[in-house]
């Protein structure tokens, strides 16, 4: 037995269910990218140093993290909110970014307090009298860090106009080496603690960290900042360094990403940054970070679903890329299921309804022969009818359809015999 409609249905259904496919591909977005670009620092900053470890995260499951060298937060802010650069995800500092990035990205939370350090050689900036400062040779860091801005802002509150002071743009190492050696006079950064530059500082006996004794005052008056207390001796407690408390300020660090960044993607980004600033640090406890803390820029919703209920279900159980793979089979199941369920449930009355078809057609053959009787066929035409009726009696006979059908190809047969029975005898 043979469907007409069948392989016309069938057909309909491959192409609904292909389109299915392409859009939850394209709607559900299942696969995510095998390249992401990262853009972190100057070499030797925080943002540097933990996007090298985010690399490595990356790198283990199957991930390129191409990293891109830049000035610092506000270079970075700049790089992800420019269509044209394929920056996806970069460190950038609470406080850093104008009202137009929240639109735009998304926060995967707070990952590290980034202190404002102001190391001094030159005795008049180590005791905070800055009278002579347009005198003195002060590195605040690269265009575009966050230690750059920060510095003119600190400055511009001071009193001190732009063009005052002839600030020196040096890179952290560039800084600190110059620093120690008697070059310049002064370095302002920001950075977190455990970065190895910033460690060599507090242990050396040849620079000051300048203390905020107005450090209250700055964090009320600029929400973005935080008080912290840097102990006596946390640099060397042999040389007793530095040789009391220290009151300084600190921004935090925020991982931002485009809106567009792949779930899969951000997901990944959390269980590195779960890895990586989880540890204690000399500001923080142990699972401080990293934190829904956020400032002007709004929370991903992955990230809240990640620190809400940890890890998408397959990913605590699955390798990466395995978990991403069952949910693409997922993904292309639920189009195909939800057009295969209604077709299977149509499928009995589509074939009840062909097989009806076949034997009314043949009805209908018959009853237009049926109507040439009685007495409607001239005598010359009596051998045409026969043959005609003989032709339709051969399809009833040849006809194959399940058992179900039997009978009404049964009551047809009949009714062919009785138009046959009906043909005049003497004709």
């Amino acid at each position: 037995m043979r469907i007409r409609g069948k392989p016309l249905f069938i057909a309909a259904i491959a192409l609904v269910a292909i389109a299915g496919l392409i859009a939850a591909f394209t709607i559900l977005n299942p696969t995510p990218p095998r390249t992401v670009v990262m853009s972190t620092g100057p070499g030797g900053s925080a943002y540097a140093v933990y996007a090298e470890q985010y690399r490595e995260h990356f790198a283990a499951n199957g991930i390129t993290l191409e990293l891109r060298s830049s000035g610092g937060a506000h270079e970075n802010l700049q790089r992800l909110t420019d269509p044209d650069d394929d920056a996806a995800v970069a460190f950038i500092t609470m406080g850093s970014l104008g009202l137009a990035a929240e639109d735009e990205l998304y926060s995967l939370g707070a990952m590290f307090f980034e202190p404002l350090w102001v190391f001094a050689s030159d005795d008049e900036i180590a005791n905070r009298n800055l009278a002579s400062a347009s005198e003195k040779k002060i590195s605040i860091g690269m265009p575009g860090s966050r230690s750059n801005f920060a510095a003119r802002q600190l400055f511009g509150l001071l009193g001190f106009a732009a063009g005052d002071i002839p600030f020196l743009e040096l890179d952290p190492q560039d800084s600190v080496s110059q620093l120690k050696d008697g070059s310049i006079d002064a370095v302002i950064m920001v950075t977190n603690a455990a970065t190895p530059l910033l460690k060599d500082l507090l242990a050396s006996e040849d620079v000051t960290l300048v203390d905020f004794v107005r450090a209250d005052a700055y964090a009320a008056l600029y929400p973005q900042l935080k008080k912290l207390l840097v102990p006596a001796g946390v640099g060397s407690l042999a040389r007793g360094l530095p040789p009391n408390d220290v009151n300084i300020l600190a921004f935090t660090a925020i991982l931002a990403v485009r809106k567009d960044t792949h779930p899969a993607i951000q997901t990944l980004l959390l269980d590195a940054a779960s890895h990586i600033h989880a540890a204690p640090d000399l500001f923080h406890a142990d699972g401080r970070f990293p934190s829904t803390d956020t400032f002007l820029i709004p929370l991903s919703p992955d990230a809240s679903r990640y620190y809400t209920s940890g890890r998408p279900f397959l990913q605590r159980f699955l390798p990466f890329w395995l978990a991403i793979l069952v949910m693409q089979i997922l993904v292309a199941a639920l189009p195909l299921l939800g057009l295969i369920y209604p077709a299977l449930k149509f499928m009995p009355s589509a074939f009840e309804w062909a097989m009806r078809r076949r034997i009314f057609l043949l009805y209908g053959e018959l009853r237009v022969l049926e109507s040439e009787l009685p007495g409607n066929i001239a005598n010359d035409s009596v051998g045409e009818f026969v043959e005609n009726l003989d032709a339709l009696e051969s399809k009833v006979r040849n006809l194959k359809v399940p058992l179900t059908f039997s009978n009404l190809v049964f009551a047809l047969r009949s009714h062919v015999n009785v138009v046959r029975a009906r043909i005049p005898k003497d004709k």
